[in-house]
């Protein structure tokens, strides 16, 4: 028998063998024929191979869709994370905004304003050079009823007045500035009353006209209603006392009411003959 004649033989004898392992395996026993047994010893390592293969092949493949998904959830936790930021900061801003104009009304509700118009408020939109607001431009002008010698209120106290104006904006010189000057009275003792300036280094100073006076560091200083702002407006307080060389006069240095390193809304009141 030739080789070609062997060939379809082998092959009926293999087909033969595997239906007859298909068939043995096929049926539940409590023990394997020893063919069985070599078999599986024999095929029992290239399984394993290729489930190893397999599971890790599988295990990459979900750490790449793991990965994926993280990625797309930190990128929708981002875009979250800046919605709450965003939504943060605005009701951090309109928070600070409504206690500023709190304390603004709180201010006006301490002052005399018989003779001066409603308030107008305005949003500080610039300053001169510098960290101090010495002069500095508000939105509110004429078109409002600004005026020049309108006076400007901050938060806590007085600011000012109005020196320049135009239709939408008006110019602002505060306190601390060294061309303001301010009549003033003690808080707890009306009697005792002075001036106060602004100066180069925008720290406010002045004295009382009683050298006698009887003053204390702490002590509250309001305008007096002498001149051009209205009585009642908190200037600030003392913080040092000391008499000049010739014992005429006792100086104050005062910490003004209002931060004029930090502005942002003011209130503007006129008197009345600019509405006539």
């Amino acid at each position: 028998m030739n080789d070609r004649n062997r060939i379809p033989i082998i092959i009926t004898i293999m087909v033969i063998l595997l239906i007859m392992v298909i068939g043995f395996t096929s049926q539940q026993r409590e023990r394997l024929t020893p063919v069985e047994k070599w078999i599986g010893d024999f095929f029992m390592p290239f399984q394993r191979i290729v489930s190893q293969g397999y599971y890790g092949v599988e295990d990459q493949i979900r750490t790449l869709i793991r990965s994926s998904e993280i990625k797309q959830e930190n990128e929708m936790l981002k875009e979250e994370l800046h919605h709450y930021q965003s939504e943060l900061i605005e009701a951090k801003l309109n928070r600070e905004e409504l206690m500023e104009l709190k304390n603004l009304q709180q201010t006006l509700n301490s002052i005399d304003r018989s003779g001066f118009s409603e308030p107008i408020t305005a949003n500080v939109i610039a300053n001169n050079s510098g960290n101090w607001f010495q002069m500095f431009t508000v939105d509110a002008g004429e078109r409002k009823g600004v005026g020049v010698n309108s006076v400007v209120i901050g938060s806590g106290g007085l600011i000012g007045r109005v020196y320049e104006t135009g239709n939408t904006w008006a110019k602002v010189i505060s306190i601390i500035d060294n061309s303001s000057s301010v009549s003033f009275r003690v808080l707890r003792d009306g009697d005792l009353q002075g001036i106060v300036s602004g100066s180069v280094d925008n720290e406010l100073s002045g004295y009382l006209f009683d050298p006698d006076a009887e003053i204390i560091v702490g002590d509250q200083l309001i305008t007096s209603g002498i001149g051009l702002y209205p009585r009642g407006i908190l200037i600030g307080g003392i913080t040092d006392i000391s008499t000049s060389a010739d014992q005429l006069l006792q100086n104050i240095e005062v910490e003004p009411a209002v931060n004029f390193n930090r502005m942002n809304k003011v209130m503007i009141i006129n008197p009345k003959i600019y509405e006539e």
